[in-house]
């Protein structure tokens, strides 16, 4: 979706936002894997103070307020979404309402009346690290309970021919050396098989060394998986939320770099 009429440029910035954020609810698949994540967790959220970080329209808020749970802040800190979450809410059963609370600002600058028993957020990046997992390390509260706990980047080397795209062919990937390209090929959903990068809320960013040698394939696809207490709960290509990223094989080793620049996080990628 693209804005095409000229608007001032904290409109544009707050319709762009919203745009971006709003196709997350069209993959259902991982609605369906969150709310599996939250009825399995249910125990924890019931009778608790909950927050859901980047809530967007608050689906997952409302579920938690379903399942029992006393208080639930729901952050956000684009305003359009957080508006549209607070006129849905609104419309609930005031028993059910009454329990949300709806808090326009970055997750990171949140400061909760109450202990949080449960903090619940979906703040991974087609990378892993690249959107802003990096925010829960600068929280000014400390949950008892965060969910999903971690992630993996997984890895695979595969064959550029065997994708028969006629316009994407070997001579137009090889270009492609160093470059990280989401949504080039469709995905077979086997190209994944070795880990690269895993995080974890306790322990952080792990970056893990893996050489190709010996391995066939002119093209490394890496793809997100979303994991919690060891289980995977949803991943990139089954839930295309997150889709496969490409780039030409260069060499036997690479390595990755993650540095936040203001509001964003810096990705750097090179060939060793």
């Amino acid at each position: 979706m693209d804005i095409l009429n000229q608007l001032t440029g904290r409109r544009y910035r707050a319709v762009d936002d919203l745009l971006a954020f709003i196709s997350i609810y069209d993959d259902e698949r991982r609605t369906r894997a969150y709310r599996r994540l939250l009825l399995r967790h249910r125990r924890a959220i019931a009778g608790g103070t909950c927050v859901e970080g980047g809530a967007g329209l608050g689906l997952f808020s409302i579920a938690m307020a379903r399942l029992g749970a006393l208080k639930v802040y729901a952050v956000e800190q684009y305003p359009l979404l957080a508006q549209i979450a607070r006129e849905r809410i609104a419309e609930l059963p005031r028993a059910l309402a009454s329990a949300i609370e709806v808090v326009h600002e970055p997750l990171q600058s949140f400061r909760p009346r109450k202990r949080v028993d449960v903090l619940l957020h979906e703040l991974y990046g087609q990378l892993l690290y690249d959107e802003d997992l990096d925010a829960l390390k600068r929280l000014r509260f400390r949950p008892a309970r965060v969910m999903p706990d971690g992630g993996e980047l997984r890895a695979g080397l595969v064959s550029c021919s065997s994708y028969g795209d006629p316009h994407v062919t070997p001579d137009v990937v090889r270009r492609l050396d160093g470059v990280l390209v989401s949504g080039l090929f469709p995905e077979k959903r086997t190209e994944l098989t070795f880990p690269v990068l895993r995080w974890n809320h306790a322990r952080g960013l792990t970056q893990i060394p893996r050489s190709l040698k010996n391995r066939k394939g002119d093209l490394l696809v890496f793809g997100l998986v979303v994991t919690d207490r060891g289980r995977a709960v949803c991943e990139a290509a089954k839930c295309p939320n997150w889709s496969y990223v490409w780039t030409a094989r260069a060499s036997d080793r690479f390595a990755f770099r993650f540095r936040r620049s203001g509001e964003f996080m810096n990705v750097t990628f090179r060939w060793l």
